[in-house]
């Protein structure tokens, strides 16, 4: 009988976790990986203990995402080596440029791929080779970002060369995926309950550009939002050089877009971003910013900002701090700068001390702290749409418009309410990264009903 047991698992395929790292885009390729094995029948599965492998979607943008992905390797070779025919394998953007490194310093891995080589991957995981064949040319636009809520990734790679990032060098140049396609995606997941999709790539703003010889995202989101069922289209990663005032001003008016803008400033004086090779000015931004938000009320523009980078002085960060109360950002996250090999910035003399960047990036933390408070206390009594994303404790947490997933705030709703559906709110107390609410409850709506199970299609190219 025990015999039997054996067997049986040897002839079953692998059930595999895949552990993903960094940002939105990496979670679309994890989702790909995903599609493609379940096509070939391997079982997914959330837990270690129920795992044969491991694979390890890896992050190296900065210098945390690097440690935390070595840290994750690591423990997953230390899960292997707990039992016998346990194997681990790591894929993803650290990968596809130090691979080689990683190989030796963790020869324990049994097998390392960069971006999107699914048939090397599907082979060495022991798919049928029959169905392997072709398997590159498989894509997925699209991942799971909540119940309700998915990733649509319009575009990779990335053609602006800023003196500290070494995106260019994993991903690639500037690719935008085919219009036609992402409509064609978008109109499946409607289909299986997506109510959000939150537009990404590693800039936005010059979707179509590289295909269609001119900006194409205004047609995209256009066509997006005419797709049933559709709710809310979210705008992450616009690059502000590639964001004029009349491009956002057109873009603003995009039925369905909800008033949110992802929008990366990273510096504001004059000097730095001529230093980070960003080929435009705090005025510039400045003008951006105010055409989309063109007087109203209720728009959220989300910005990052990077300290400490090298030739940074008091008067450059004076310069971005002024910049930050003026501008009054809704949403904003701080950074210190970390030199990536093979970037300009890693070349730059006038290092700023660890220390010196730590002041700087808490001085603005406390100052965006200070500024979310104030807005969120502004919006008590009103009422607002929240996105469900589950329940605890007799609460739900969900998030509003001005909330992408991961990275922003979050909207705690009294009593328990349906994840992957909106719910109409009144906001009742707020804190600077909380808002607290009760709900207003609408007859008409199916409270059984439910979209947080939707399966992401995989289309070819």
């Amino acid at each position: 009988m025990d015999l039997k047991r054996h067997c049986a698992s040897d002839l079953r395929p692998p059930r595999v976790l895949i552990h993903t790292l960094g940002c939105a885009k990496n979670s679309v390729d994890s989702d790909t990986l995903s599609g493609l094995l379940k096509q070939n029948g391997f079982e997914l599965v959330t837990r270690e203990s129920r795992a044969d492998v491991i694979v390890v979607n890896t992050c190296g943008f900065i210098d945390d995402a690097k440690v935390e992905s070595i840290q994750v390797m690591l423990e997953a070779v230390r899960w292997k080596q707990a039992a016998n025919k346990r194997r681990v394998f790591a894929m993803g953007c650290l990968t596809q440029r130090d691979g080689a490194e990683i190989q030796q310093e963790l020869p324990e891995l049994d097998g390392i791929f960069g971006i999107g080589e699914w048939s090397a991957m599907l082979s060495a995981l022991g798919a049928n080779p029959l169905s392997v064949s072709g398997s590159d040319k498989c894509t997925m636009f699209s991942g799971k970002a909540g119940p309700g809520s998915a990733y649509l990734r319009i575009s990779d790679g990335c053609s602006h060369a800023c003196a500290f990032c070494a995106i260019p060098q994993m991903r690639g140049l500037y690719r935008s995926e085919p219009l036609e396609k992402l409509v064609a995606e978008a109109k499946l997941l409607a289909r299986t309950g997506v109510k959000e999709l939150l537009i990404i790539g590693q800039e936005t703003t010059s979707y179509g550009v590289d295909t269609y010889r001119k900006r194409m995202l205004v047609e995209l989101c256009q066509q997006l939002a005419d797709i049933e069922g559709i709710e809310w289209l979210r705008i992450l990663y616009a690059h502000p050089p590639s964001a004029p005032p009349h491009f956002l001003s057109e873009l603003a008016r995009v039925p369905k877009l909800v008033p949110y803008l992802d929008f990366p400033i990273e510096h504001a004086s004059a000097n730095m971003l001529k230093r980070m090779n960003r080929k435009t000015s705090a005025a510039k931004m400045k003008d951006s910013i105010l055409a989309f938000r063109d007087g109203r009320e209720d728009v959220c523009v989300r910005t990052t900002v990077l300290v400490g980078f090298p030739g940074e002085t008091d008067q450059d960060f004076d310069e971005l701090y002024r910049f930050m109360e003026d501008v009054r950002f809704e949403r904003a996250g701080v950074f210190t700068y970390s030199p990536q090999s093979g970037t300009r910035g890693a070349e730059l003399s006038d290092p700023v001390e660890e220390g010196v960047a730590l002041d700087r990036l808490d001085r603005l933390m406390k100052l965006q702290k200070q500024l979310c408070l104030e807005r969120h206390k502004s919006q008590i009594g009103s009422t607002m749409r929240v996105l469900i994303d589950r329940n605890a404790r007799d609460a739900s947490w969900g998030r509003s418009t001005w909330d992408a997933p991961d990275i922003d705030a979050r909207v705690r709703v009294r009593g328990t309410l349906t994840p992957g559906l909106l719910h109409d709110v009144t906001i009742s107390g707020a804190a600077a990264y909380q808002l607290d609410a009760v709900p207003i409850y609408d007859d008409s709506i199916k409270r059984g009903e439910s979209c947080g199970n939707f399966a992401l299609p995989v289309l070819s190219r």
